[in-house]
């Protein structure tokens, strides 16, 4: 991709500019996970937007570094329980409540956020939870791993020291946002993007576990079980490199009758920050994707799939080179792959028609290929996204960022998540806005799905999840929910799990529980079930100053085996303190 340094565009009618602060013209590039703690990143778009930004947990990774002591400590006093060899198992138990088991078994009190849950298909009793792991002082990642069906979890520290930009040079500074997935044999891939702090070395990096390990540890793909270097999907080994590569999912073909089958593809947002006077600044972040033909051994170069459409605007904003209906502000894709070796890829987008600042509202958008990630179709709107709920620091959210007061967490770019009845081929999306909200009067956030029942070529009209009554006439339930994950079970039915407000006072105390929401007829009527046991406290800068302001960009659920396994993080710490864990649970589908 090409990359002029340029002024900023001035369009008569539109935003003349648009505000990034903190870049001058150096000549020395500071890294953007930096620049994003700082609150820096942050720009315009002319429909009033702000641009996409990098994900939460790499930003939250590079500001734990920024601390005082360079470490991220967890919070400041001493562990208030007996150690053990065991490490620190918890299970908290409610009547009528699934019990809420966690996963992560390490004791420091230090973050685990931003999870994700895979169960082997060959073996339903190995569950697999990772998460971004602060245990080392610093952002890194971790994983959590049962074969007794989540009853106990052991967990493992990922040795990201062996991914070297290069193969040579130092390990990157901190991990973030991984993620994992199973082929149809047991073999478990996992990733995670890798980052320098005061430089802009950053990659993605892929491990495997051979089924017979069952993620009890991590190795070299398609190589020495002895070996813990990873492959690498993409690298930027240029200090000065503009390119961030953030937010990653992975699928696996895992069907044996798709001609495609056992190839796994990787989807990312790539930022570009050269353009601006002092080319330091946003230009682009479409999405793109790798794929891996020989099980993780080799991967194509990235390849942007983000389309042009005339459903997308402005995409010249930063650079008048670009084409200006190309869809390339884009932030949080997930794919995953049907029956026949289709590949469907849902993000959001930032390239939406109008300029009133107060009808801010990005696009969930899908595009497919159906030859094995060779071509790709052009980007189908599923719904917009109202994205208009309180920013800044004004509000007490992170500084550039959205979030919903009093919690301080900051809300993610993207993305919406995608599940597919693998029988008929249903797909549904899922996400959450803010178009019921009226803040300061309510956070009334909502949850909301699309499905598709031709190939993801028409989507049906945003559907309210989160409703009063449940049914399809029913008002918003008034509290906020959000952070949505959702499936389709092989039963048809649609699942979505998110944190939940309704509770007690927690939409004014900030408190939060996880509901998962299930509809058996394409989302004309809800059941709703209570997941946590009891709510969860708002972790604040006053009870944990370490870890305020993220909870992770996403949490996960996968619906398999008629069981619906959810993972999420919970700020029930260890001996009544206030900090993240990642805690798991499974219902009956």
């Amino acid at each position: 991709m090409k990359r002029p340094l340029i002024a900023l565009l001035a369009a008569a009618g539109l935003m003349a500019t648009f505000a990034a602060a903190g870049s001058t013209a150096t000549g020395n590039r500071v890294s953007p996970p930096v620049r994003a703690a700082q609150g820096q990143d942050v720009y315009r778009l002319p429909n009033g937007l702000v641009a996409p930004q990098l994900s939460g947990g790499v930003t939250a990774a590079a500001a734990d570094m920024l601390t005082e002591d360079g470490a991220g400590r967890g919070i400041d006093h001493e562990p208030p329980f007996e150690l053990s060899t065991f490490g620190c198992p918890n299970v908290y138990r409610a009547a009528g409540i699934p019990d809420n088991i966690r996963a992560n078994q390490e004791c420091s009190l230090r973050r685990q956020a931003e999870e994700w849950v895979r169960v082997n298909p060959t073996d339903p009793s190995n569950v697999i939870v990772s998460q971004n792991d602060s245990r080392m002082g610093f952002n890194q990642t971790g994983l959590d791993w049962s074969i007794d069906g989540a009853q106990h979890f052991g967990d493992y520290a990922i040795p990201t020291q062996f991914a070297r930009c290069g193969g040579t040079a130092p390990t990157v500074d901190a991990f973030s946002d991984p993620s994992h997935e199973f082929a149809s044999d047991g073999t478990l891939y996992y990733d995670a993007i890798g980052f320098d702090l005061f430089d802009n070395l950053n990659g993605i990096w892929v491990w495997a576990s051979n089924p017979e390990h069952k993620g009890s540890f991590l190795h070299q793909p398609v190589g020495s079980e002895l070996s813990a270097t990873p492959r690498t999907v993409v690298e930027e080994c240029d200090p000065n490199s503009a390119i961030f590569h953030d937010k990653q999912f992975t699928a696996v073909d895992s069907y044996p009758n798709s001609p495609f089958h056992n190839n796994i593809y990787i989807t990312w947002t790539m930022f570009d920050f050269s353009c601006g006077e002092s080319g330091f600044d946003y230009c682009e972040s479409p999405i793109v994707i790798s794929r891996s033909t020989d099980r993780g051994l080799t991967w194509s170069p990235p390849q942007e799939i983000s389309g042009v459409s005339e459903i997308c605007r402005f995409g010249d904003a930063f650079d008048p080179d670009e084409n200006k209906n190309a869809c390339n502000s884009d932030q949080g894709s997930f794919p995953l792959v049907g029956p026949d070796g289709t590949v469907y890829v849902t993000f959001t987008n930032f390239n939406t028609p109008g300029i009133d600042q107060a009808q801010q509202v990005s696009q969930q958008l899908v595009v497919k290929s159906t030859d094995g990630g060779v071509t790709w179709s052009e980007p189908v709107r599923v719904a917009f996204v109202d994205q208009t709920q309180p920013f800044g620091e004004r509000f007490g959210c992170v500084p550039g960022r959205r979030c919903l007061p009093p919690n301080s967490y900051r809300l993610s770019s993207g993305p919406g998540s995608m599940g597919i009845d693998e029988t008929t081929g249903k797909l549904a999306v899922y996400w959450d806005d803010f178009r019921n909200g009226d803040y300061p009067a309510n956070t009334n956030n909502d949850i909301f799905m699309s499905f598709s029942t031709d190939g993801g070529d028409t989507w049906s009209k945003a559907v309210l999840v989160s409703r009063n009554d449940g049914n399809n006439d029913g008002d918003s339930q008034p509290a906020a929910q959000w952070q949505a994950w959702g499936d389709v079970g092989e039963n048809g039915n649609l699942y979505v799990a998110y944190y939940d407000r309704q509770h007690g006072l927690c939409d004014t105390r900030g408190c939060n529980d996880i509901t998962l929401a299930t509809s058996s007829n394409n989302g004309e009527s809800w059941t709703y079930q209570r997941i946590t046991t009891k709510s969860m406290p708002n972790l604040t800068c006053e009870n944990n100053p370490f870890q305020c302001g993220f909870l992770g960009d996403y949490m996960s659920i996968q619906v398999t085996n008629g069981e619906v396994h959810i993972a999420w993080a919970d700020t029930r710490g260890l001996g009544h303190t206030v900090e993240e864990d990642v805690y798991y649970a499974s219902v009956p589908a």
